[in-house]
């Protein structure tokens, strides 16, 4: 079930938004779900660029990599000025 959302688009957002629906002869609604989509995709590789490397390593120097970045988080000091 889709619901209805109310947005705020630069005007140069709209009129591209306009012109896709013309040119791929479909909604506004699927361009923009299309559109999320595909951003959320390209976000989440970017999260995850060490995966890239997963089905080629051997089990225990995959262990080992993520043993050294634990350790690597765990031991940093920091401080916050607030």
């Amino acid at each position: 079930m889709k619901r209805a959302v109310n947005l705020r688009l630069e005007e140069s957002v709209i009129v591209t938004l306009n012109q896709l629906t013309e040119e791929l002869h479909t909604t506004k609604t699927e361009i923009i779900e299309k559109a999320i989509s595909f951003f959320s995709q390209q976000n989440h590789l970017k999260h995850n660029q060490l995966l890239q490397f997963a089905g080629k390593l051997k089990s225990n120097d995959a262990d080992k990599m993520l043993q050294n970045i634990r350790d690597d988080k765990n031991s940093k000091d920091f401080e916050l000025d607030l």
